[in-house]
């Protein structure tokens, strides 16, 4: 078997629906829970300590934000934050370059890039302040993308909420600071590679890992939390388990 094919289905079950938007804080926590772990692997939950999950959906009780979740000695998720957040645009658009572009937030998963963390960072291509920024280790068609989780400025910290940004996630500016802190501080250590298709020269970013010839998972350092991207924003209904 080829040291880069994937390996293990994602579990499937039902997920229970999450609460309408006036719901407690504690309650949508659980039905993100309940959507989060659904769609982890055994590998998954063994070798990361704290999950981030984004909504990239436009609509919907749990749309537009981040929300954290610290890995138990149980192994059960706590909610540790629930922020309001921004992701991409979703649509064709010129940037201050002259460059064609798609403001979109690709949904899947994806570990961040412990070479560039940065307390001050500048998009040259879109001419913007990205404080706090962390870059997502994700390569595709054999390039470091530039899709990191950093502070919103300007006016851009006024729409979080919605879709407002080029790509990143943006968090309001004492958000990404915290959660910058808590990463560097918390979470270095070994983590597994995900699988690189050879011919595009793109790295899995749908929880494939990497595995040798014996079938152990490949690692490499970096920080160990995983970030989870869905274009999902719930539904209307109220789970009966949450009540």
């Amino acid at each position: 078997m080829a040291s880069d094919e994937p390996r293990a289905a994602r579990p499937s079950f039902r997920i229970p629906d999450p609460p309408p938007p006036d719901a407690p804080v504690a309650s949508r926590g659980q039905a993100v829970a309940a959507r989060l772990r659904a769609g982890l692997t055994p590998e998954m939950l063994r070798n990361f300590d704290l999950f981030l999950y984004v909504s990239k959906a436009d609509a919907g009780p749990l749309s537009q934000r981040l929300y954290v979740f610290e890995k138990q000695r149980s192994g059960e998720l706590k909610l540790i934050h629930d922020w309001a957040a921004s992701t991409g645009r979703e649509q064709r658009e010129t940037s201050p370059r002259g460059e064609r572009t798609l403001t979109t937030t690709p949904a899947g998963f994806y570990e961040l890039d412990p070479d560039r963390m940065y307390r001050s960072y500048h998009s040259y291509g879109w001419d913007q302040d990205m404080p706090n920024a962390m870059f997502f280790n994700w390569e595709r068609e054999g390039a470091q993308t530039g899709l990191a989780i950093h502070a919103a400025t300007g006016r851009d910290v006024e729409k979080l909420g919605e879709r407002a940004s080029a790509g990143c996630v943006h968090l309001a500016p004492e958000h990404a600071a915290i959660l910058f802190n808590l990463i560097r501080k918390s979470y270095r250590g070994p983590v597994p590679r995900f699988a690189c298709d050879t011919a595009s020269q793109t790295m899995s970013n749908q929880g494939q890992f990497m595995h040798d010839r014996a079938g152990n998972l490949k690692m490499a350092d970096g920080y160990r939390m995983l970030i989870r991207i869905e274009n999902y924003g719930g539904g209307n209904d109220v789970a009966a388990a949450l009540f």
